[in-house]
């Protein structure tokens, strides 16, 4: 700590590198972090801070609105390894449910889809791993699947993320056909990293096509319809674009992570184009971080209760329709 200190107060590294047994630390070659702040009371600075005439004002603190919204909740199902049917995962994703109540799950890192019934027996299971380079690409093929929707003909789409593409099976699982390349969006399938998907009732499959900061809608067998977003800030823009949902409504819900905010577009006929209107949007007091490999998802009910998943905070938050925290469960660890 001490060490810490010295780099911080008098930029002298070399305690802090004797202490790690390294002789080239300098001002150039310590990289702490991405982000360092320092926070100091406004009482304690306005003491010390003696620059300007005008006296210092408190400003507002945010408040936590998930303070005082915590429930304990208890798994009502767990599938996993340890129980008399396993269901060995590894980085499932996102999940789906068909009209019947079985499930599929995307298996990210075994690289397959696993579809269980409602006690967690597996019924099915498909897909390969291949990365298009060493392993060339196929049908049913997967480099982690982090999205799965079911269409209201029971068809499953997957999207095949760091193969950039978009795969459609029946509900059996049999291929149907594929579409995507890898791009910066230069056309309507060129994606970059694709992670959520959902299908409306009318069958249509939204794509967030993450790392083009876009949500790219396409009918039921691939053809493209229309695409919104771009990156920004302001309404209707976005910074890596995760999760996504369709209320019963048609209204669309995006989880806009590195804005850390919901934000939800309202599908508007437009002489004949179909387009999307930003409506509502809301703060997330969660999603500090900036990891490429923990992502939220989110889903909506019957009552337009919004749920979303904070993984580095491990826990869940349920807003109502207007963006209101409702309740907030979990927390780390590994029981139920």
């Amino acid at each position: 700590r001490s060490g810490i200190i010295q780099i911080w107060l008098n930029r002298d590294y070399s305690q802090y590198a004797l202490a790690k047994g390294r002789s080239d630390l300098e001002l150039a070659t310590w990289n702490p972090a991405d982000r360092m702040r320092l926070y100091i009371r406004q009482d304690i600075a306005s003491q010390i801070w003696n620059y300007g005439l005008a006296p210092t004002t408190p400003a507002e603190v945010l408040q936590d609105p998930t303070e005082g919204k915590y429930v304990l909740l208890s798994a009502d199902v767990v599938f996993d390894a340890s129980q008399a049917n396993p269901v060995t995962l590894n980085a499932p994703r996102s999940l789906a449910f068909a009209n019947n109540g079985t499930m599929y799950v995307a298996d990210s890192r075994n690289h397959r889809v696993l579809h269980l019934d409602a006690n967690g027996n597996i019924l099915n299971e498909w897909g390969t791993y291949a990365d298009g380079v060493g392993v060339p690409v196929g049908n049913g093929t997967f480099n982690e699947p982090w999205g799965i929707a079911v269409g209201p003909d029971g068809s499953v789409y997957v999207t095949d993320t760091w193969n950039h593409r978009v795969q459609k099976f029946t509900r059996d699982g049999r291929f149907v056909k594929a579409w995507g390349v890898f791009g910066q969006g230069e056309t309507p399938d060129a994606f970059y990293g694709p992670r959520g998907l959902a299908v409306d009732a009318e069958g249509r499959v939204y794509v967030t096509d993450t790392g083009n900061k876009r949500i790219v809608v396409f009918d039921a067998d691939g053809n493209f319809i229309t695409q919104f977003g771009g990156a920004g800030f302001d309404p209707g823009l976005f910074d890596e674009p995760v999760g996504i949902a369709i209320d019963r409504n048609g209204t669309v819900y995006v989880n806009d992570t590195w804005n850390q905010r919901i934000q939800t577009f309202v599908p508007v006929e437009n002489e004949n184009a179909l387009v999307f209107l930003p409506d509502k949007q809301w703060d997330v007091f969660g999603w500090f971080g900036q990891s490429l490999d923990n992502k939220p998802f989110i889903a909506v009910n019957d009552d337009l209760h919004v749920f979303i998943t904070d993984p580095e905070g491990y826990r869940v938050i349920e807003f109502d329709q207007n963006g209101e925290v409702v309740r907030v469960w979990g927390d780390f660890g590994d029981s139920y």
